[in-house]
């Protein structure tokens, strides 16, 4: 045995070698306690890393085209495509049944069964194709040289400010809490600020490109007349006959209830026909209404004027035959009911939009369920009365002021800021047409009749001013601001430009999201 000292004896030499035994057997000990903590300290490290905050607004879980996203920025575009599908299918009644539980990840539901692809899936795929068409127009925009104007700077910073006003109304001690709440534990103010400005330049750029184009008169009057059909105006009286019917619980079975709806369309439609056969004039279609309702019965309710590509085919079909005449009348039926229709013009929409300003002087609500007989009783008459005449006389007051002021624009904001009921900045409406028309760029609005034929009174002039009674409201003071743009021209340019716009955006071939690794992070 070979070493620095020689044992002396038997029994030293069986000491030591035990002794040897021992001290391997506490080192042997000693490693697996090391290599478990090792293994626990790893699993720790990999847990606290996948659900660090810090790494989830850092590390890019997925690109398209170049650009990053991080698992906090994919998470706000997968809460926002998830908040709009459920808001746009809670419209429709039975619908919200189909969506997810909310109770449980959506990773863990199935949304297509056929394919097994799950909610979270879905919702995925439609956040990755928005994220691929704003990296297309971030990236076209930078090419471009594109940058926000000072204007679209300071709504950036404004949207911005209301997340800590709305933390403050709210309840929440800081932004990043209020944030947190609504896109994840992740999002905190420079991630949002981050977001933010991406969406503001992709969005703002794409509306630079909308804006950018440009058309003649003769080009806008040529693609106007091209699709008048849809673009032109109708204007006619309606009456609808419902079809009635009993509750479907009070039939025996569901070929029952089928067959009594068919019955009483029939009937509905029968009863059209025979008002529709006693009308030779636009009077006889008012009074034919009025003896269908109650004693509030307004003519203009009757009334309609729409442009013929909204309305629905069976009607527009009607309306658009050549030999369409002032007078000419028609029944068509639906299971619901039967619509008679009485067809009064059709308008190509060359008139000029107009402005307006307005002191609102809004009569007080008189609740008729506050009196013990309701409409009936005498204290609700005197107490609607009394309310006339307090909103005629503080009208009057102010009308007499804005006259002896000189009746001019001035004049009306100075009273406008103490008198008028009216939240709308400065009381100023523009775009003001005889149809309602509303695109995702444009609103032209129609005000009340009796405002409607004051401003387009063919001899109305800039600076002109009126005090004008509405039944629904109460009194308007009024003052013409001018005039806008030729309403036909301006359904024709928002048409063309949507239609060119839309090219453009379809010319971008969107880049394929690549998942990294780091997809992990995120949680769906």
């Amino acid at each position: 045995m070979s070493g620095m000292f020689e044992p002396k004896n038997d029994k030293a030499v069986r000491k030591l070698a035990q002794t040897q035994k021992d001290q391997k057997a506490k080192r042997k000990k000693r490693i697996t306690a090391i290599t478990i903590i090792t293994v626990l300290v790893i699993v720790s490290a990999v847990a606290i890393t996948i659900n660090s905050s810090f790494i989830r607004r850092t590390i890019p879980v997925v690109t398209i085209d170049g650009i990053g996203f991080t698992a906090a920025e994919f998470e706000y575009y997968f809460n926002m495509e998830y908040s709009e599908y459920r808001e746009f299918m809670s419209q429709f009644q039975g619908m919200e049944d189909l969506l997810p539980n909310t109770s449980r990840p959506l990773s863990s539901q199935i949304y297509n069964e056929e394919t097994g692809e799950t909610w979270a899936e879905f919702i995925t795929s439609m956040a990755f194709a928005n994220m691929a068409e704003l990296a297309s127009l971030y990236n076209a925009a930078k090419a471009a040289g594109f940058e926000l104007s000072q204007e679209q700077k300071e709504e950036l910073e404004y949207e911005l400010a209301m997340v800590e006003i709305q933390a403050m109304i709210s309840g929440f001690p800081t932004s990043d809490m209020l944030l947190q709440r609504m896109f994840g534990n992740s999002m905190n103010e420079r991630i949002y600020r981050k977001i933010m400005e991406f969406l503001s330049i992709s969005r703002n750029y794409s509306e630079h490109i909308r804006e950018s184009f440009s058309y003649t008169s003769d080009t806008l009057a040529a693609y106007y007349n091209e699709n008048r059909d849809e673009f032109d105006a109708f204007n006619f009286r309606q009456m609808f006959i419902s079809t009635e019917i009993n509750d479907e619980q009070t039939f025996e079975d569901e070929d029952d209830f089928e067959a009594a709806i068919s019955v009483a369309a029939s009937e509905a439609y029968e009863k059209a026909l025979e008002i529709a056969g006693s009308i030779s004039s636009e009077e006889d279609f008012i009074n034919a209404a009025a003896n269908r309702e109650d004693e509030t019965f307004d003519p203009d309710s009757t009334l309609n004027r729409m442009l013929s590509g909204w309305l629905e085919p069976e009607i527009s079909e009607w309306l658009l035959e050549d030999t369409r005449a002032f007078g000419d009348t028609t029944v068509i039926y639906n299971e619901q009911g039967s619509l008679i229709i009485f067809f009064l013009s059709r308008d190509d929409n060359s008139y000029r939009t107009v402005g307006m300003r307005q002191i609102l002087f809004a009569r007080d609500r008189i609740n008729p369920a506050d009196f013990p007989e309701g409409e009936h009783d005498p204290g609700y008459q005197v107490a609607l009365e009394l309310a006339e005449r307090e909103v005629q006389e503080r009208a009057e007051y102010v009308y007499a002021l804005f006259t002896a002021m000189g009746e001019n624009e001035n004049a009306l904001l100075e009273l406008m800021e103490e008198h008028s009921d009216d939240d709308t900045e400065g009381g100023y409406y523009s775009n003001i047409t005889m149809i309602p028309y509303q695109s995702q760029y444009i609103m032209a609005m129609r005000v009340v009749p009796e405002i409607e034929t004051w401003l387009f009174d063919e001899e109305r002039a800039i600076g002109d001013s009126a005090l004008i009674y509405t039944a629904d409201f109460g009194y308007h003071l009024i003052y013409f601001t001018g005039f806008g743009e030729i309403f036909s021209e301006l359904i024709a340019d928002d048409r063309m430009r949507t239609r060119d716009h839309t090219a453009w955006l379809d010319s971008f071939t969107h880049g394929v999201p690549v998942k990294h690794a780091a997809f992990i992070l995120v949680h769906i």
